[in-house]
């Protein structure tokens, strides 16, 4: 098995997949749920009642919940290849393992995508909190609405700054673990948009208050619309279960690692995200019928309940920035690894340039005198009291400035275009397709089709998996384009 496991060697196991040598201490079972449904629980649902608003009713239900098995499908596939090749596990570890010409790829698609959500995540912060102020502080009064505070608290750019410093006390968590409290309080705020949908949804609040129109702000509701139309809706649906670059941190954190204990976490994390989504998507889709927006919040009245959520809805997604920044900073950390260890094995050794260059008498002298000096040292105090505890703490320091210097380039650059792009649009439309797919689809089949070495229904499963994302990417991008 040498050859399938390429230079990570196979733990041991009990058969189960399970290695049998877990972590006496780690993360608990609800710590990984909270985590992983944060992780999925982002701006993507709402843009679920416009999907179902393309597809209709009966057809959006049967997407959501394909979406949703497929995902956890992938979810389980990647655990058993994280499993098979040890811990810790990352999306490098288990490519090498199974892919090692296309590790830099892979590494480098998973880092893109997730600083391409973590950048949206910038500019949607800014944006909800410049159209929930715009309600709150515009007077129609141009004496008051022209002054240099009110222009400067609508200004977009000054709230890129603001969603910054909102995201910097979170961003340099080292686990997934750390950030459980603030995961559970963007839940709160999930559930506050939950409780808005409902209550428009079910005649609790006026869904057309402001209408002055005299046209009806509801559309027809229908069960299923035509195939192009549900086609193209397709990338809402893989995108808002995206969550497979975060089940590597759990594997590597999870107290008494088994498979059946991934497989609680992996399960109520979708099964959550599934009721979740499917309430969100129904009662938008039943409040606006076919007139719901991309957006759904943008159908709702201006007024203050609408304004507070949309507050709400930024402190969400500055709470979701680190899940992004988390798995991007540990793909570009083993890309750097990689760089800097192809960098050292290509760099010319002085001594053995010397050594070649002199006679065979003359070498040999000198290696002579660099075993007496290497005694010598060897003998001395200094390696005597710690020289192992001198080369670990070399190597942790070094991990310390990779952490920071990789941590703050990423914010940086993230800032730097939330700046200067006030709508990403087709781009992220086409990370999201693209991105989105190759995680939770390709690469899990992939893999696990090149890691496990037994042709069962696990396997056939795993290739159904690569086939539907082969097929995806290329149909997403069709309809995004045209």
């Amino acid at each position: 098995n040498s050859g399938m496991y390429g230079s990570i060697p196979k733990p041991s196991h009990n058969g189960q997949g399970t290695a049998t040598n877990p972590r006496s201490k780690g993360s608990s079972i609800l710590s990984g749920v909270v985590n992983l449904s944060n992780t999925i629980v982002g701006a993507g649902m709402l843009g679920l009642p416009g999907a179902f608003g393309g597809t209709g009713w009966l057809s959006g239900i049967v997407l959501i919940a394909l979406a949703a098995t497929f995902s956890a499908h992938g979810l389980v596939l990647l655990s058993k290849a994280a499993c098979l090749t040890g811990r810790p596990s990352s999306f490098y570890s288990v490519a090498l393992a199974s892919v090692p010409r296309y590790t830099i790829l892979i590494d480098l698609a998973v880092a893109l995508k997730c600083f391409g959500v973590a950048t949206g995540y910038l500019i949607t912060i800014s944006d909800s909190m410049v159209n929930a102020l715009d309600h709150i502080l515009l007077t129609g009064d141009p004496a008051n609405d022209e002054r240099f505070l009110i222009s400067l608290l609508l200004s977009r750019h000054f709230w890129v700054v603001g969603a910054l410093v909102l995201v910097l006390p979170f961003s340099f968590y080292r686990t997934l673990d750390e950030l459980k409290k603030a995961s559970a309080l963007a839940l709160v705020f999930v559930f506050m948009l939950l409780g808005m949908i409902i209550a428009y949804a079910n005649g609790i609040a006026d869904p057309c208050m402001g209408n002055e129109s005299g046209d009806s702000c509801r559309g027809e509701i229908e069960p299923y619309t035509n195939v192009p139309s549900t086609l193209s809706k397709l990338p809402i649906f893989v995108f808002a279960f995206t969550c497979h670059q975060n089940i590597f941190p759990i594997v590597n954190e999870i107290e008494l690692l088994s498979q059946f204990r991934l497989n609680i976490v992996i399960c109520c994390s979708i099964g959550f995200a599934l009721v979740l989504f499917s309430v969100v998507a129904l009662e938008g889709y039943s409040t606006y019928g076919s007139l719901v927006r991309g957006d759904i919040l943008l159908n709702y009245p201006e007024n203050n309940q609408v304004t507070l959520l949309r507050v709400c809805i930024a402190f969400m997604l500055a709470l979701h920035y680190p899940l992004q920044l988390d798995p991007s900073r540990r793909c570009i950390t083993s890309l750097v690894k990689v760089i800097m260890k192809w960098w050292s094995l290509n760099q010319p050794k002085g001594g053995n340039s010397v050594s070649k260059a002199l006679s065979g008498d003359q070498s040999s002298e000198i290696e002579m005198e660099e075993e007496e000096e290497s005694e010598a040292a060897t003998d001395s105090s200094y390696y005597e009291m710690s020289h192992n505890d001198v080369k670990q703490q070399a190597v942790d320091e070094s991990d310390d400035k990779l952490f920071y210097t990789i941590t703050l380039s990423f914010l940086a650059l993230s800032f730097m275009l939330a700046m200067i792009v006030d709508d990403l649009g087709v781009i992220l439309a086409l990370v999201g397709a693209t991105g989105s797919t190759l995680v939770s689809y390709v690469l899990p089949g992939l893999i696990y089709v090149k890691v496990y070495p037994h042709m069962d229904l696990s396997k056939v499963m795993a290739y159904v998996q690569l086939g539907l994302g082969i097929a995806i990417i290329p149909l997403a991008l069709y309809f995004i384009i045209t």
